[in-house]
């Protein structure tokens, strides 16, 4: 995944609030737990379209225990669906686990 240098940091909503964009939280390299809209480490709020970053966007650095709660909720999540859910999706649920353990790898660090 490439993340153009040009694209802006921030996205301003209609009501004037400033969003980080997923651009920035990529360079970024990691998840600050805060529920942002955009982030691409953790699918926080639980969207079947949302895809991770690429894992080699992915700094080891030291991040919130939020932020590992959360990554280790996923986790939970998608090895309940892969186990218990149906075959079409086994493919999909088997990357978002490698995601989420990737980040657990990178962050305990």
């Amino acid at each position: 995944m490439s993340i153009p240098e040009e694209e802006d940091d921030w996205q301003i909503t209609a009501e004037g609030l400033y969003i980080a964009t997923r651009g920035f939280l990529t360079r970024r390299g990691y998840c600050c737990a805060n529920r942002c809209r955009n982030c691409p480490y953790v699918n926080w709020r639980c969207d079947p379209a949302w895809q991770p970053v690429a894992q080699e966007c992915v700094h080891r650095t030291s991040v919130s225990p939020k932020a590992i709660a959360g990554v280790r909720a996923s986790l939970l999540y998608y090895e309940r669906l892969f186990h218990h859910g149906q075959s079409q999706e086994r493919a999909y649920h088997q990357k978002m686990i490698e995601h989420y353990q990737h980040l657990l790898d990178c962050w305990k660090g």
